[in-house]
């Protein structure tokens, strides 16, 4: 009997620790996803840890500009350019961009693109290499770089900041990339009272919809933008041409990220995708219709909205232009080149319409917009000056019908956040 009974025990002592082994296992199996989670997850600590090291070296990079750019301040309290060269080749890691020959200045120091100011201000990019490849976002003067683009060193946004597609670009476009021009915002028509104020050099950037009299005067064309207008409008009315994608969504954008893209240049076509390009000295592309210009300018990118040239992006890039090229009544030229010319280039090469890098606004060929007609037989609204007519001048809004093509009429897309 005593035999039975200690066999039963080494039994249920068997048992017992079988189940124990069970449950250690499981347990730890549990914390081991739960540590995996803990390292490698979103907010995990090994990648917070990255995080906090691309911080790091980022404040670090800003740190060390912002010492070079004190330690070059002369007795006159203004920056020594020479001088600050010098410290800036202090600076210990990869750098491009350098010498600075002038303020403001774009730099890159280990991927990282510093911007320094005409005041000394320095402002640092993601670590992208000029441009946003996806590692981070990318703000040069406050603008954002979409994803896939690279701000094209030596522009700013009052002289007119060009983004490119391609790495390495230049204002030259020597690299071949679509480039395009940032329009700066400073609000919406008609929001919070600003309503006025809309042009000089002291006066708002304001998005709207704008007649210009002959000395250049902007004055409100369409009252507030949620106002339908009998005559134009770019999404209210459509007989048959194509109208803005999303021109709320456009307006929300600007108003969010405090302006917009327009191509740098009238559009050239890419034969293999039969979508619109921005580049400089390409046969500009006419003969097409406004449903078809369209088109052409949608769908350009992933992650970033684009679209044909809106009322609103073309007056409010005229208001742009004037305030800051010293061109106060750009709105009104005319007839800028008595040929048709290459994307960019005058016939002439002398007569360039360029102002504020921002090309052919004013001559070369009017363009197409989804800005709407009320006259359903020729609904499709053109912008712009015409090489061929006198008569044709940079803000002049004019109609033709959804079917019309010819050598005179071309286009250019714009692109929004």
């Amino acid at each position: 009997m005593g035999n039975l009974q200690k066999q039963m025990i080494r039994k249920k002592n068997n048992g017992i620790t079988l189940i124990a082994l069970v449950i250690t296992i499981i347990v730890l199996l549990i914390l081991a996803g739960v540590t995996i989670a803990t390292l490698t997850g979103e907010n995990g600590i090994l990648t917070r840890a990255s995080e906090v090291s691309e911080e790091t070296k980022k404040a670090n990079v800003e740190e060390q500009v912002k010492l070079a750019v004190t330690a070059s301040i002369g007795e006159d309290g203004k920056i020594n350019l020479d001088d600050l060269n010098t410290e800036l080749g202090k600076i210990e890691g990869e750098k491009t961009g350098i010498p600075v020959s002038s303020l403001p200045a774009d730099i890159t120091i280990d991927g990282y693109e510093v911007h320094i100011d005409g005041n000394g201000s320095v402002s640092v990019g993601d670590n992208s290499g000029g441009g946003n490849s996806g590692t981070g976002e990318t703000v040069v003067e406050g603008v954002k770089i979409p994803e896939g683009f690279y701000h094209v060193e030596g522009t700013t946004v009052t002289g007119g900041l060009v983004i490119s597609d391609v790495k390495g670009d230049d204002l030259n476009n020597s690299a071949g990339g679509n480039q395009y021009v940032w329009i700066p915002v400073d609000g919406i028509l008609g929001e919070d009272g600003t309503i006025e104020n809309v042009t000089g050099s002291e006066k708002k950037i304001l998005l709207g919809r704008y007649s210009f009299d002959s000395s250049g005067t902007p004055s409100e064309y369409a009252g507030d933008y949620t106002e339908e207008n009998s005559r134009n409008t770019d999404d209210l009315l459509n007989y048959g041409n194509t109208i803005a994608n999303d021109i709320e969504g456009f307006i929300d954008s600007v108003r969010t990220n405090g302006g917009y893209y327009i191509a740098r240049f009238e559009a050239s076509q890419n034969t293999e995708t039969n979508k619109a390009e921005s580049k400089y000295d390409k046969a500009v592309w006419n003969n097409i219709t406004q449903p078809n210009a369209a088109i052409a300018c949608q769908g350009l990118y992933e992650g970033v909205n684009s679209d044909l040239m809106n009322s609103y992006a073309w007056d409010t890039a005229i208001l742009f232009i004037q305030k800051y090229s010293g061109d106060e009544d750009y709105s009104r030229q005319v007839r800028l080149q008595s040929g048709l010319a290459n994307t960019g280039k005058a016939t002439d090469g002398t007569n360039y319409d360029v102002r504020c890098n921002i090309y052919d606004m004013a001559g070369n060929c009017w363009e197409w917009t989804t800005e709407t007609s009320s006259y359903s037989l020729s609904p499709c609204v053109y912008r712009g000056g015409d090489y061929n007519r006198s008569s044709y001048y940079t803000s002049v809004r004019g109609y033709f019908s959804t079917s019309n093509s010819n050598t005179t009429g071309s286009f250019r897309p714009l692109l929004y956040l």
